[in-house]
């Protein structure tokens, strides 16, 4: 996993915008949690958000955004917001090439990564880490994975062929985010 810093003032007036203007939406990846997909080029015909402030923040989150990860392609773009019974479900080889947790509030939230190829047993072991609650007290460098405490501002990107597990706290907001290497 690729940890990096970002400038967020751009970031978390979308994430204001998104919370103000727009009424929250459901996503199979992330039970219970309040979304806003921005952008999605995953759905025939590609989808671009059409609230005028997005309108006018686009290309400056795009370019923040390949700052961060030298690819061309943003795939998807959208905004997590974690209740208090949320989860986050794996995310690996659905994405075409890179992709990524864009942190605003963290709220000591946890991510977990696998190091081993994805597979079924791979995508079975990362839902099982859902149900951890204390994953400090774990070696993960046993079970072929690895643990971060996110932090705030911080971006952190992974390959599509490593799971990804976010483990979130009531609060924690992020954008999730996938690349495509064209």
């Amino acid at each position: 996993m690729i940890k990096g810093k970002y400038k967020n003032e751009a970031f978390n007036k979308l994430k204001s915008d998104c919370i103000k203007y727009m009424s929250p939406q459901r996503d199979w990846h992330y039970p219970k949690a309040d979304m806003y997909l921005l952008y999605s080029l995953k759905q025939a015909p590609p989808y671009s958000c059409s609230a005028p402030f997005w309108r006018e923040i686009r290309e400056e989150i795009f370019t923040e955004l390949r700052q961060v990860v030298n690819k061309p392609t943003i795939y998807y773009l959208a905004l997590v917001t974690h209740s208090e019974k949320s989860i986050a479900l794996p995310i690996g080889n659905e994405c075409p090439d890179m992709y990524g947790f864009f942190f605003l509030e963290s709220k000591e939230a946890d991510i977990i990564n696998s190091n081993v190829k994805q597979d079924m047993h791979a995508y079975i072991s990362a839902c099982k880490d859902l149900g951890i609650t204390h994953p400090h007290l774990i070696n993960w460098f046993e079970r072929d994975k690895r643990w971060h405490r996110a932090e705030d501002n911080t971006a952190y990107l992974a390959g599509n062929k490593f799971y990804s597990t976010v483990l979130p706290k009531n609060g924690t907001t992020y954008f999730h985010v996938e690349f495509r290497n064209d």
